[in-house]
This record gives structure tokens, sequence and C-alpha cells, in this order.
């Protein structure tokens, strides 16, 4: 049997190798706690006024439009956490460079 032909045998319907295991988990998904809710709403923009149109294509489409903005809203559950103090810091040395009790590096 040539190379070809096992490769593409089926596998047995118990089988747990890493294809068939990663084809049962993705026939499964689970949401992902990033998943949106039916609180969260994402930023939109639509049109509210044509300022200009134009011909585009040989049809007349807006040009120019002024837009309104609605921001996102995130709820409690999804707002991600502040982020933590960054572990360094920036010491200010002036030109002299050299080491002190308070900045012994």
């Amino acid at each position: 049997m040539s190379l070809n032909r096992y490769l593409r045998l089926p596998h047995a319907p118990d089988c747990a190798c890493s294809v068939c295991w990663s084809r049962r988990e993705m026939a499964n998904p689970v949401p992902s706690p990033s998943t949106r809710c039916a609180q969260c709403r994402p930023a939109s923009a639509r049109p509210i006024r044509t300022l200009q149109m134009g011909r585009v294509g040989g049809v007349w489409k807006p040009l120019v439009s002024e837009w309104t903005v609605e921001p996102a809203s995130i709820c409690e559950k999804h707002t991600p956490p502040a982020r933590p103090a960054k572990w360094w810091s920036v010491a200010y040395q002036d030109s002299t460079s050299a080491p002190s009790e308070q900045f012994p590096f």
C-alpha cells in the first residue's frame, strides 16, 4: 500500500489521535469569555445627511455625508481589567551619570 493511500484511511470512531481530538473539540465550540453578551454594544457609525452626490459607474451615490458615531458600550463583566503597573521605571540621571544612594545602578 502506498503512503498516499495509507494517509487517507478513515480513523476509527473512537480514535484518540490529535487530529480526531481536534475535530471533536472544534465541533463543540465553547463561548469565549471575550464574546460579547446582549448588554455589550459595538461602536457604530451611520450617515445622517448626504452633502454631495455623484455618479459612480453610472449610478448616483453619496460622496460626502455627515455621520453620527455611537461609542461602544461594554458591560461590567466584559470590561477588561486595569493594566497592572509596569515593573520597570525610568530613572532620571543627569549628565554626570554617576551612581548615587537614590539610584545606585
